[in-house]
């Protein structure tokens, strides 16, 4: 039998071993990441900036304090209403009390009276 590689049929090119080749020198590998790195950076640089810029232009100047006078009139405010909710929880409380006594005596009453009926 003849030989394959011998075989005119068979081009070279598959017979070759294959090694692969850059597409781009070393210089032009370096130049690019060299290139990437500096955008990377400038790009950052701006964003800080911009960064700085915007919160020195937000930065708005604090509210006066009250005065003490203010502070202690609300201070009485809050502690008067303070003491008409504590009243008016003690008011209904005792009225929830007698309410809840007057329930059960008539309850009890009730209870009485349907024992006191005549049986059919």
């Amino acid at each position: 039998m003849a030989d394959p590689r011998q075989d005119s049929s068979v081009s070279h090119l598959a017979t070759r071993r294959y090694a692969p080749q850059p597409v781009r020198s070393i210089a032009a590998r370096a130049a690019t990441s060299v290139v990437l790195c500096a955008a990377c950076l400038a790009g950052g640089a701006a964003a800080a900036m911009w960064h700085v810029q915007r919160d020195a232009t937000d930065a708005a100047p604090c509210a006066p304090l009250p005065s003490e006078d203010l502070v202690r009139a609300e201070l009485e405010r809050t502690k008067l209403a303070l003491a008409q909710e504590a009243a008016a929880r003690t008011a209904l409380q005792k009225t929830a009390t007698a309410s809840a006594a007057e329930v059960s005596r008539l309850d009890t009453e009730l209870r009485f009276l349907r024992g006191q009926r005549p049986k059919r």
